[in-house]
């Protein structure tokens, strides 16, 4: 293949792995909201009273909004719209892609966060390519963590100047000396269950809208991967 046609190829591998990884997690999330579903549903007897007839009813009305809610927005981030670009809150983006890793973050047996600082926070990019960068980020954060029960990862966007700043660190053991030069290098840290590409499409995705990913070590320990993005009007 050539080499121009790599980042193309490496986004399209990049979106069909996190379409996986993200398939997995809403097949279960979907199947819970069902189980819940049917086992009202089954419940409700010609004898039942008004007032389990109604609460029996909320709960299947909730989990159907919420299975249908799930299939959305794998139909959505599966959709390919990349030429397509707005004012994007970088905020919203990023709650939506923890929001859309909770089950596996609970599964980890992981804690997360979420915060906002500064006013504005828009960027003119493409929805569902900052989606991706942003779920990239946060899924590079649990595997950190997979070995680290009562780990935490710490999402916060913070704007209000010429750069809105989009972070996820983790409390884990952080990245190698040996192994920071290699972290935005296409499969460089390739492992068995993972391209080890999403760092580097990630850091491909931003520089399309002027934007830039990088790493630092945290002080205190583990990793903080940060996605800068120019205010929208600058």
């Amino acid at each position: 293949m050539a080499e121009a046609s790599t980042p193309e190829w490496l986004e399209r591998a990049n979106r069909l792995a996190l379409t996986s990884t993200l398939l997995a997690t809403t097949v279960h999330e979907v199947n819970n909201a069902l189980q819940v579903i049917s086992g009202s549903a089954e419940m409700l007897t010609p004898a039942s009273t008004p007032d389990i007839i109604h609460r029996r009813s909320d709960a299947i009305g909730a989990h159907a909004r919420r299975a249908s809610a799930l299939l959305a927005e794998l139909s959505a981030f599966a959709k390919d719209d990349s030429t397509n670009t707005t004012q994007v809150d970088l905020a919203q983006v990023a709650q939506r892609a923890l929001t859309m890793r909770q089950y596996t973050i609970a599964r980890l047996k992981l804690e997360s966060a979420f915060d906002a600082t500064g006013e504005p926070r828009a960027v003119v990019a493409n929805t569902r390519l900052i989606l991706q960068i942003a779920l990239n980020l946060i899924v590079n954060a649990e595997r950190a963590l997979a070995s680290q029960p009562g780990g935490r990862i710490g999402v916060s966007v913070a704007g209000g100047g010429q750069q809105v700043v989009l972070a996820v660190e983790d409390d884990g053991p952080g990245v190698a000396t040996e192994a920071v030069p290699k972290l935005f290098v296409p499969g460089a840290l390739a492992s068995e269950t993972h391209l080890g590409i999403g760092l580097a499409v990630a850091r491909h995705l931003a520089e399309r809208f002027a934007g830039a990913v990088s790493y630092a070590p945290r002080s205190n320990g583990g990793s903080r991967f940060a996605l800068s993005l120019p205010a929208a009007g600058m």
